[in-house]
């Protein structure tokens, strides 16, 4: 019994590390399983690789082109002459031969302006790839922080239904003795019955929040790192608005992404009207035939060889290659038309950005100050309906009111997160450090 009693004991322990609970996830863990398993970003590098494919395909137009072709085949020829006399005449024989033929393109605008714009369809995947990698850091750090807002929302709906419904008790109690008016049992009542539907309401919205993470991150199990109560906020570095919309100007993704499409739609109109030029081709080929008999001998070999130039030029397409030209240059327009909007758009969201951070430092600071008031407050609440000076409603609203300052402050918070993070992504310098620090904003 009692080797059987530590032979139990030995494999419940053994247990342990399986039956132990899920590791928690910081910031920087949540994007590692986010480079590994979000479908987006993987979509992004497959469609970058598939882009740079355009530049080898232009160069091949530039480079020369070789083609073999060969053929046998076993003939049967049946004649008859009338001169001859000899009546009708079959023979069989082999026809057999092959051919090589080589064409250096001299002069070919199209496919130069073919080649040019490739480089800068290029330039382009590769913008967009790194916008796909900041959209992921932006979505991830959003999610994250969502989650950790709505763990907090939960957290002080459980506080306040608690704390209503033992007001609610107390209120019974008081109003059996005589101490209160049954009006205060019945706001009692209806607070606790709010506080429970929140409660409801706040947990729902973690279980929808915790599903977008799990999105990215592809984990069952979402235990995550809070942020610490207290955390080293910063204005932005530098402090002016006007060197950050000067960055954003310079560096901002989106904009690169537009001034490439600027560049690649003012290439497709010069594609396009070079339908007007000749090309000109650099053209040599080798032919070998040999045939194994026939009706006037038995059988010949031809063997040539040609080098030369060879001229195209098309006189008229049926206005095709115009109306094509007219059309390249359309969207040549629309193309600068969007660049201009986006650089309009960008420096406005990275005023935006800008303000967001210094107003939620402010912010942050003015709830933290309310939540040492409202916890005051609500400390004299309870002494006061003690002594009979405050009443039950005024309690109620005090704990209401410290409530909604900590759910104000979590957010406030995350909003100062985000802002920064949207700055950074508005100049384009958006980067994997950037979420290191502030993963060191948070408990571990």
């Amino acid at each position: 019994m009692i080797t059987l009693k530590k032979l139990s004991i030995g494999v419940i322990l053994s247990a342990l590390p399986i039956l132990s609970f899920a590791e928690t996830i910081d910031l920087s863990a949540a994007y590692k399983l986010a480079q590994q398993h979000d479908a987006g970003i993987h979509a992004a590098y497959n469609q970058l690789l598939a882009e740079k494919e355009v530049y080898p395909q232009a160069l091949a137009n530039l480079l020369p082109s070789i083609n073999a072709s060969a053929r046998t085949s076993d003939v049967r020829q049946e004649s008859e002459s009338s001169f001859s006399g000899t009546g009708k005449n079959t023979s069989q024989f082999r026809d057999e031969g092959f051919s090589v033929s080589l064409r250096q393109p001299l002069f070919n605008w199209a496919s130069f302006e073919r080649y040019k714009q490739a480089n800068k369809k290029v330039s382009r995947a590769k913008a967009e790839y790194q916008l796909a990698e900041q959209t992921l850091i932006l979505r991830l750090a959003e999610s994250y922080l969502n989650t950790l807002q709505a763990e907090v929302n939960l957290s002080l709906a459980n506080d306040d239904v608690n704390a209503f419904t033992r007001q609610l008790e107390q209120a019974k109690t008081r109003f059996d003795v005589g101490l209160i008016a049954i009006t205060d049992v019945h706001d009692a009542h209806a607070r606790s019955d709010l506080a429970i539907a929140t409660q409801i309401a706040a947990e729902n919205n973690l279980y929808s929040k915790q599903e977008v993470l799990r999105e990215i991150i592809q984990t069952d199990e979402i235990d995550l790192a809070p942020l610490a109560k207290k955390i080293l906020l910063s204005p932005p570095e530098p402090n002016n608005m006007s060197e950050w919309e000067s960055l954003a100007t310079q560096h901002n993704l989106s904009l690169e992404m537009a001034k490439n499409d600027v560049a690649i739609a003012k290439k497709e109109v010069n594609i396009n009207r070079s339908g007007h030029y000749p090309t000109v081709d650099i053209v040599a080929s080798h032919d070998y035939s040999e045939i194994g008999g026939g009706s006037f001998g038995t059988g010949f070999r031809n063997e040539s060889d040609r080098l030369g130039l060879e001229l195209n030029l098309s006189l008229f397409a049926g206005g095709k290659t115009l109306s094509l030209t007219k059309q390249a240059a359309f969207r040549h327009q629309q193309s600068l038309d969007n660049l201009q909007s986006l650089q309009r758009s960008t420096l406005r969201e990275t005023r935006d950005s800008f303000r967001g951070v210094t107003s939620s430092l402010l912010r942050i600071k003015a709830l933290q100050q309310a939540i040492v008031s409202n916890k005051s407050s609500l400390e004299a609440s309870e002494v006061g309906l003690d002594v009979g000076t405050r009443t039950i409603v005024d309690v109620l609203d005090a704990q209401s009111n410290l409530s909604r300052a900590k759910l104000q402050l979590i957010e406030a918070k995350k909003n100062y997160i985000l802002n920064v993070l949207n700055l950074k992504g508005a100049t384009g310098s958006l980067s994997s450090s950037d979420l290191e620090h502030i993963n060191g904003w948070l408990q571990h």
